[in-house]
């Protein structure tokens, strides 16, 4: 069985949280487009931060709603929220094609998660456990482990096995509170 850390990891809730306060901060000015983008990524694309901080405007297909990640046969496509998309274009409007989207250091990026997952949820939360919430949202709601693992560009089906792992945990405690047990 895959060995994750999964203490920290926000409910989906959490994250249909952060992500309505992020946007709020955004609109009121409080915060940059770059960190408005960076931080709905995380949430929402299951990418990690070496694939985020790669990116470069020519992997985006701004039609579409899709990046493209990795390269070979490990190349994945993954969808950028409607949501989000518009301001990722405009973000990266004036960027060239071979040109990082981001431009920051894998510090810079994980100093920026920290700071509004502290100033927004309270506690500091791992890049990584964005993932893992995307993760175990996609597993819910897909149904399907090899089309999961897929998406997320996992090799192995053991980190997908471990999700699932906690997703029954999880819906075995919300039919006990729901009933009363």
């Amino acid at each position: 069985m895959a060995k994750l850390k999964l203490d920290d990891v926000p409910t989906w809730s959490e994250v249909g949280e952060f992500l309505d306060r992020i946007r709020a901060l955004y609109r009121k000015r409080e915060i940059s487009l770059r960190d408005f983008v960076l931080m709905s990524l995380y949430p929402t694309t299951g990418m990690k931060t070496s694939e985020l901080l790669s990116m470069r405007k020519g992997d985006v297909d701004f039609q579409q709603g899709i990046v493209r990640v990795g390269s070979g046969e490990e190349a994945r496509e993954v969808l950028v929220m409607p949501s989000i998309l518009p301001y990722l274009k405009d973000y990266a409007k004036d960027k060239k094609a071979e040109e990082r989207v981001f431009g920051l250091s894998r510090r810079q990026a994980l100093n920026i998660n920290h700071r509004y997952t502290e100033m927004i949820l309270g506690r500091r939360i791992r890049v990584a456990s964005w993932r893992h919430a995307f993760a175990i949202r996609l597993l819910e709601t897909v149904r399907d482990p090899s089309i999961c693992r897929k998406l997320l560009g996992q090799k192995s089906p053991k980190v997908v096995s471990a999700y699932q792992q906690i997703l029954q945990r999880s819906l075995k405690e919300e039919l006990i509170k729901s009933i009363g047990g």
